[in-house]
């Protein structure tokens, strides 16, 4: 059986849409590590997700990690690439041409300036989970509301079997009493 990867679920209901989760994700993927490092350094701070709004709800999107990914079956260098359990860019491979951007659904691709092997070039940024960080997903570990949470589709699943099983059974119980009634 395969292994799956893990995702960001976010809560609407919970974004404020401080951006706190694009701050904390562009400073771990510095090499400072810290805001004021990072800038002082001169480092590009680039996030690997972004706050909408839409239709007056704010929420944070990034990659959802797609298991047959359209970005990588469209990338003509092998840059965007897939792991047993997350899909990644190297930077190094990528031309910036934006196929990953045209086809990824959920707009989570996008191309800006990156730092590759001492020269500045544009190429593709996505989540990347924050595979290389010990505390796991930078943004999760910022959001201050706690809107976002790394989940993984078996817990999402149970958890919404579970939630359909109360409503199953309240309905059950409801049916019961208007019987009663009748």
């Amino acid at each position: 059986m395969p292994v799956e990867g893990p995702f960001i679920l976010v809560n609407p209901e919970r974004c404020l849409g401080c951006h706190t989760c694009e701050i904390a994700c562009a400073v771990a993927h510095t090499e400072a590590g810290t805001l004021i490092g990072a800038v002082l350094a001169g480092e590009l701070l680039q996030p690997r997700n972004r706050v909408l709004q839409v239709d007056g709800v704010k929420l944070s999107t990034q990659c959802r990690q797609c298991e047959d990914a359209p970005c990588v079956k469209v990338c003509p260098t092998g840059a965007t690439y897939r792991t047993e359990t997350y899909t990644a860019v190297d930077q190094r491979l990528c031309i910036g041409c934006r196929l990953c951007v045209m086809v990824c659904p959920f707009g989570a691709v996008h191309i800006a300036t990156a730092e590759v092997e001492g020269r500045r070039k544009r190429a593709a940024f996505k989540c990347d989970l924050c595979v290389d960080r010990p505390g796991g997903p930078a943004c999760v570990e910022a959001c201050p509301t706690g809107a976002l949470s790394l989940r993984y589709p078996t817990e999402v699943i149970r958890q919404a079997t579970k939630e359909t099983a109360k409503k199953f059974l309240e309905a059950l119980e409801t049916q019961k009493q208007l019987q009663k009634e009748a």
